[in-house]
């Protein structure tokens, strides 16, 4: 008996829905790419409830004929391959012909289409990919495309779908990237009846680089063009200075197709190299040209990935462009009046000053190399004879940096389950046995354990984060966070995407501290931040906050509060920040009572230990 059953249309569908379709957001991506390919130069995307209740997409592109209206339903049905050869020179978005039958295997769809010389439209209803109706209608030249109950028939995928606000974001995304790849498209973005944003199609980048991300990430990018070969580059790129912790704002296109590739982004890396510190990524939108037969995008079923013929050209070609880019970085502007005095400016600035009576200091002279110079080292005793006497180090006292770690206040215990768990003042605490006796570079604080003889390296940064983040998931379970209102609110510039997704999740931000506004689609008025943090960047803490959020699912918002408590621990003292003895000593106070005091929330270790064992192997004793 046979094994081997050929699949019938509704389960092959399904499985390749599975492929195509993995949120609302693949259902934009492939409809906007079916109006790009049908030459539209205006398309309108409008979303109910996070696309779960309606996807519509309508152009003013070619439109179909009754015939192509139905064998678009087709498996494998497409207007872009005719033969073998035209795989290695693919020049469109949407080519497999899986994306309109997988989607309407998977919701209630319907299809407006209407070719410009034609006097009518032809219209299809389909239902978990059954044609239901079709017929004659009147309508405008172009398609349309709604989809309508997404996932209604697979109920165990719409379960795996995060929350309203996340899958929003990533519509956003999508219609971001497909708007940035086609300048001369207008694009019309609505959602829940509201229009976010509408772009006209006037080929020119910097209005959308404004109008997706704010204006101060416009006026801080660099143009770019550079030419290699058969490989060109154009677009923007950030100043130095202008960074992100993840590289999602690190958009590439490939002949007008959004993509990811390793290769861009070590071309990227290397582009910039030190002048980026480690973790973190400058924004930039690049636009590749090149041949067709030079890349393969059918590797993916999503089209998201690419393969290059050589891989190396690419990341070179990437690195030159933004090497030429950083070249012309135009120095600092100074508009001094030279009209008005140094005097009077430092007088109006309150800045007090007094004239040397010699312009130069005198050099030391070899006599005064002989006068004992003071001792700037650390005065080691004898641990035994004063175990808890601090040692004369030289620490400066300057203005508090880090005036937030104080005293941790008494804690009481949570009846809920905590998100991660506080102390109980009642249990005695070991003593701390080790004895602080210098500092590294201001950044490392060593101690001597007089228990096993070991030195003790504590990063100061990394201490001071891991308080922070227990001290705010503690608040958060006992609903005692306290919030600090600004006295001047901030207004924060972010992407629309960030500041859409950061507006309907105010009860996560809540619990955090924080009170935002919204101004506009991609502005937000910071009213009040965690009092515990109160100076910090707070553009780059929220654009954490909402990368750390969403991911979560809106069954468990657990995680989400933890990685977003970790996202805002950018108040922590740094690394070279100069600490006051108590700054220190309360400090390490604080970690003593920490559940985890041994790594910081991003898991990077506080403290390394080096044994008296290491010492003496390392200096030949044993």
């Amino acid at each position: 008996m046979a094994k081997i059953n050929i699949l019938p249309p509704e389960i092959y569908n399904r499985i390749a829905a599975g492929e195509v379709v993995e949120r609302p957001a693949s259902v934009v991506k492939e409809l906007i790419e079916n109006a790009i390919d049908a030459g539209a130069t205006q398309i309108k995307v409008r979303i109910e409830q996070a696309g779960t209740k309606l996807i519509s997409v309508s152009d003013n592109g070619c439109g179909m004929d009754k015939d192509d209206a139905l064998l678009s339903l087709q498996p494998h049905g497409t207007s872009k391959i005719k033969c073998v050869e035209d795989i290695d020179r693919i020049g469109t978005l949407g080519f497999r012909g899986e994306a309109i039958p997988s989607i309407a295997s998977v919701s209630r769809m319907q299809i407006r289409t209407r070719q410009h010389d034609s006097d009518s439209g032809f219209e299809v209803v389909v239902s978990g990919g059954k044609v239901e109706h079709s017929g004659p209608i009147g309508c405008a030249p172009g398609s349309e495309i709604m989809v309508r109950e997404l996932f209604y028939n697979t109920p165990a995928r719409r379960k795996f779908l995060r929350s309203n606000a996340t899958e929003e974001s990533y519509i956003d995304e999508v219609v971001i990237l497909a708007a940035l790849a086609n300048l001369h498209i207008s694009f019309e973005f609505i959602v829940n009846g509201r229009q976010v944003y509408f772009s006209a199609g006037d080929g020119r980048l910097e209005p959308r680089l404004r109008d997706f991300f704010g204006r101060k990430y416009a006026e801080n990018m660099l143009p770019v063009k550079f030419e290699s070969g058969n490989i060109r580059i154009h677009g923007m790129i950030g100043q130095p200075g202008l960074t992100r912790s993840s590289r999602r704002e690190q958009r590439g296109f490939i002949n007008g197709r959004p993509i990811e590739s390793q290769a861009i982004y070590r071309g990227i890396r290397d582009g910039y190299g030190t002048l980026n510190e480690r973790g973190r990524y400058s924004p930039c939108v690049l636009f590749i040209t090149m041949p067709f037969s030079e890349f393969d995008i059918n590797v993916h079923p999503a089209k998201r990935e690419v393969r290059f013929r050589h891989e190396f050209n690419v990341s070179r070609a990437v690195t030159m462009a933004i090497n030429a880019a950083l070249r012309n970085v135009p120095a600092p502007e100074s508009n001094l009046d030279v009209s008005v005095s140094l005097e009077a400016i430092l007088r109006g600035a309150e800045i007090a000053y007094t004239i040397s009576e010699q312009e130069q200091p005198q050099l030391i002279t070899e006599s005064q190399f002989k006068e004992p110079v003071p001792s700037k080292q650390v005065e080691f005793t004898n641990p035994a004879e004063d175990s808890n006497k601090w040692h004369d180090v030289e620490i400066a006292e300057p203005e508090h940096i880090a005036e937030e770690i104080v005293p941790t206040p008494e804690i009481h215990d949570v009846t809920e389950e905590p998100i991660s768990a506080g102390y109980d003042d009642t249990e005695e605490k070991p003593v701390d046995s080790r004895e602080f006796v210098g500092l590294l570079d201001n950044t490392y604080l060593m101690f001597y354990n007089e228990d096993d003889k070991s030195l003790e390296i504590t990063d100061q940064h990394a201490a001071h984060e891991r308080v922070l983040y227990e001290r705010i998931l503690r608040q958060s379970a006992s609903n005692q966070t306290l919030s600090q209102p600004l006295l001047i609110p901030q207004m924060i510039e972010l992407s629309r995407p960030e500041a859409g997704w950061l507006e309907k999740n105010e009860e996560l931000l809540s619990k955090l501290g924080f009170e935002v506004a919204a101004l506009s689609s991609n502005t937000l008025m910071l009213n009040a931040v965690p009092a515990i943090l109160p100076q910090a960047a707070w553009e780059e803490v929220l654009h954490d906050i909402y990368l750390a959020g969403r991911e979560a699912s809106p069954d468990d918002p657990r995680p989400a509060l933890e990685r977003a408590a970790a996202a805002a621990c950018h108040a922590a003292v740094k690394a070279h920040d100069v600490l006051t003895r108590d700054e220190v000593a309360s400090l390490i106070e604080q970690m003593r009572h920490c559940e985890r005091p041994d790594i910081c929330p991003h898991g990077r270790p506080t403290t390394i230990k080096i044994t008296l064992k290491e010492l003496e192997k390392r200096f030949g004793r044993r």
